[in-house]
């Protein structure tokens, strides 16, 4: 398709920005929302990572809680299934899948809707 627009007489920033870009764009974007889906659905390393120091910051130097650090912090020991901890920690568990979830399904709504059809 570029080589096609090319020799139609488009320039080069012309081609980039109505050919290359739009037929890129389903999976950049699909690619970004991905990234952020994983970030949010973060595994058990950050628990390592973050030492399981609970505070919020703006300096990213600093240690922060995740949502996981605070799921392990909730479930350490030995407590019954209905415990306010054990319930928390689920409640957390469940609230990150479906923040994963629906970012899961913007992102597909997202590719679809910018997917450029070629016949």
């Amino acid at each position: 398709m570029r080589d096609g627009s090319l020799a139609l007489g488009a320039t080069q920033s012309e081609t980039m920005k109505k050919v290359i870009f739009p037929a890129a764009l389903p999976g950049i974007m699909g690619g970004i929302l991905l990234a952020v889906s994983r970030a949010i659905g973060e595994t058990m390393i950050v628990v390592m990572a973050a030492g399981l120091a609970a505070n919020l910051t703006a300096n990213p130097l600093e240690t922060v809680t995740t949502v996981t650090v605070q799921i392990v912090t909730l479930l350490t020991g030995d407590q019954e299934f209905d415990s306010a901890k054990t319930l928390a920690a689920f409640a957390l568990g469940a609230m990150l899948f479906i923040a994963t979830l629906l970012l899961n399904v913007i992102a597909l709504k997202i590719v679809r809707k910018y997917r450029e059809q070629y016949e």
